[in-house]
């Protein structure tokens, strides 16, 4: 069950369903768990490889590959894709066209937990051994919306 604070509650009611508020909120969180994976696994090696990202939405049904504008934002990564231009071999992901080395990553769904503060689903599958799925959680700051990481969980000493 999804932990909504109250304020987020009131702010969500006074939005009709499907408001482009809503739906720009959603974006720019999105946006910041993507951004936070792009500087994760594009490091000089994965670059001088010319490896792609692909990038997939997960709005809580089933991962799709996000909107032409939506992919804007990223213009000037040209390491980005959209998530059917890759294929999810056993061997490891590649770009559908080039077969250069690739890296999935879905984003989503999005746990509300307070009106600025969002835990994020993420997916990433570069092989069969080097994948993972990881809660982030992305705040909105006074720059805008950030990842500030993976979310750890403390286990018993």
């Amino acid at each position: 069950m999804k932990t909504l604070c109250l304020s987020a509650i009131l702010l969500m009611l006074a939005a009709p369903a499907g408001s482009s508020f809503m739906l720009a909120t959603e974006a720019a969180v999105f946006e910041a768990a993507f951004r936070q994976q792009l500087t994760e696994h594009l490091d000089a090696t994965a670059r001088a490889r010319s490896t792609v990202v692909c990038l997939g939405i997960n709005p809580g049904d089933a991962p799709q590959g996000p909107s032409r504008e939506f992919m804007a934002r990223f213009g000037r990564e040209p390491a980005v894709r959209r998530l059917t231009e890759c294929d999810p071999l056993p061997s490891g992901a590649v770009e559908g066209t080039t077969r250069r080395p690739a890296i999935i990553v879905t984003v989503g769904p999005i746990d509300w937990r307070a009106e600025d503060e969002a835990w994020v689903t993420v997916v990433y599958f570069r092989t069969r051994i080097h994948s993972a799925t990881r809660l982030y959680r992305v705040v909105r700051e006074a720059d805008g919306w950030i990842s500030l990481g993976p979310i750890l969980w403390e286990g018993p000493a």
